[in-house]
């Protein structure tokens, strides 16, 4: 059974990737060398296609407005991997984000009102997994990520403007389709305290940071970047986290090609492992 979830997770990812193709969006590759939760050396890489707020004002996906707010669907996924014992998460959804945000009038037009914050509620369906395949969770999602990032926003401090943050309800379903008792180790393995072939219902906090870049020495930009996500498992009572922090030297001024050194402490879902690894690689934004 898990052969067939492989097969169509690839031929997803497959899809996606032609859309960012076709319409220039932000699609972010990974190669990374790392040291797992077992002190192996391992290969870990990563792909990222995630849309960013300000997208919405750009015609793309199937788009839509009205008075006083946009709103889009797209596809967004998210994979880390590696060999070894390296954390493994993949996630694949359909998200559907709308903004709404307050007007002004400017020289007899009604737009935007940019110096105030806008309200974004992202709902998605869509799945978890590891790269063994051996558990699916199918979630629905919904959130609320305020975006205070507006060019006119003279309110928000310009280093908060680097920062984002999100909440969301996510519930579902973990089902087990792997039959071999393979047993992962390591960084690797599944400490979940979610059943298998059992409902999911959690709640989900995330902060970022990315700075770009702080400061240039010669051609080089250098910057930090992280990410803090806290879930809370309301049927088990539990608590998940996930912790990242990131020194970025980018090698161009488009920012779009940076090598970076890497912790992270915890993999997040759906394996929801407490180990550590670390590492440096190259990161290529298409």
């Amino acid at each position: 059974m898990s052969r067939y979830f492989k097969y169509l997770t690839i031929i997803i990812l497959l899809y996606c990737t032609v859309l960012c193709n076709a319409q220039e969006k932000p699609l972010q590759i990974s190669l990374n060398t790392i040291k797992t939760e077992l002190k192996k050396g391992a290969i870990g890489y990563g792909i990222k296609y995630l849309k960013t707020e300000d997208s919405l004002f750009k015609v793309q996906d199937l788009f839509g407005a009205k008075e006083n707010y946009l709103y889009q669907f797209t596809p967004q996924f998210l994979i880390q991997s590696g060999n070894e014992d390296a954390f493994s998460a993949i996630t694949a959804k359909i998200s559907g984000i709308f903004m709404f945000f307050h007007q002004t009038t400017i020289a007899g037009l009604v737009t935007p009102n940019t110096s105030r914050g806008f309200q974004t509620f992202p709902i998605s369906a869509g799945i978890e997994t590891n790269n063994m395949f051996n558990i699916v969770n199918c979630i629905l999602e919904a959130g609320w990520v305020p975006w205070y990032q507006t060019v006119g926003n003279s309110h928000t401090p310009e280093l908060l403007k680097h920062t984002k943050i999100g909440f969301f309800i996510q519930g579902g379903y973990k089902f087990a389709i792997d039959s071999t008792g393979k047993a992962a180790l390591g960084g690797e393995a599944d400490q979940s305290k979610e059943a298998k072939d059992h409902a999911i219902f959690r709640t989900k906090g995330s902060f970022g940071i990315d700075t770009k870049s702080l400061v240039n020495i010669g051609s080089i930009g250098i910057g930090i970047a992280g990410t803090a996500d806290g879930w809370y498992d309301f049927l088990n009572s539990e608590v998940y986290y996930a912790l990242q922090g990131k020194a970025r030297f980018y090698l161009t001024k488009s920012l779009d090609r940076y090598f970076e050194f890497n912790y992270q402490k915890g993999s997040g879902a759906p394996n929801f492992n407490k180990g550590d690894q670390f590492g440096f690689g190259l990161t290529i934004t298409f």
